[in-house]
């Protein structure tokens, strides 16, 4: 289950820092005469809004050497987003951008495919603190994959101490819809490249009270994984001297 999710929030994690990365970068360069996709919007050395906290210090560390000196070669904008963290995003979008203005522009740039007339939508204080919560949300349910923890477990996610183990599998099916729907407002294309890959019907296959009870009665069975085709040596060969 874990590694089936955590495809997902790799999937999820570089779709958010992508749409924000090109959201700022060019609202950074509209104004010049070559707008771009890609640009330091985080560096205020470049006259841009300085970015405060433990984001800022995390994006000095990248830009700096040990003694907290400019690298005289800066890392490339795309290798400096590439570096940091999920935490970063919700954070950028929760208490970085500078005026109403941006923030409104920001997340309609980030989640232009809200169903629900996202420009005006955007605008209001209340609706980006739900869309930085349910972010926030998925980071936690990431953290928790990559600590190695359980997928579930009882007390998590809104659960009551009498709960039966089928109720706690609806909840992991409804979180992970969740997730897709937000995802769905990034990139609809990204879903249902998701849906569609291993990972994808891996967690459809495991996430049935079915595939539970076959856990339960045989928790360890080897051999038991995905089939690739036999090996046809010449095709091989071919393949290769082409």
């Amino acid at each position: 289950m874990s590694m089936a999710l955590q495809s997902l929030m790799l999937t999820f994690e570089v779709t958010l820092r992508n749409r924000i990365h090109i959201s700022l970068s060019r609202q950074a360069t509209e104004g010049t005469t070559n707008p771009v996709d890609s640009f330091a919007w985080y560096d205020h050395r470049l006259g841009m809004h300085k970015l405060e906290g433990e984001t800022y210090r995390k994006v000095e560390r990248i830009l700096c050497d040990e003694q907290d000196v400019r690298l005289p070669t800066q890392p490339t904008p795309d290798r400096v987003i590439a570096r940091l963290s999920f935490g970063v995003w919700p954070n950028i979008l929760e208490q970085q951008l500078p005026t109403p203005v941006v923030q409104a522009r920001t997340f309609l740039d980030v989640f232009p495919h809200y169903p629900r007339k996202p420009k005006h939508y955007w605008k209001h204080a209340e609706n980006r603190k739900i869309a930085v919560d349910k972010v926030k949300d998925v980071k936690g349910w990431r953290n928790r994959i990559a600590h190695c923890k359980p997928v579930w477990t009882e007390g998590w996610y809104r659960c009551s101490q009498a709960q039966h183990w089928t109720e706690v599998l609806d909840r992991v099916k409804g979180r992970r819809s969740e997730m897709l729907e937000v995802l769905g407002w990034m990139c609809p294309q990204t879903v249902e490249v998701y849906k569609m890959s291993y990972s994808g019907r891996l967690f459809d296959a495991l996430v049935t009270e079915q595939a539970v009870l076959a856990h339960i009665c045989q928790p360890h069975v080897p051999a038991i994984g995905p089939i690739y085709p036999e090996a046809d040596i010449e095709a091989m060969k071919a393949y290769k001297a082409r």
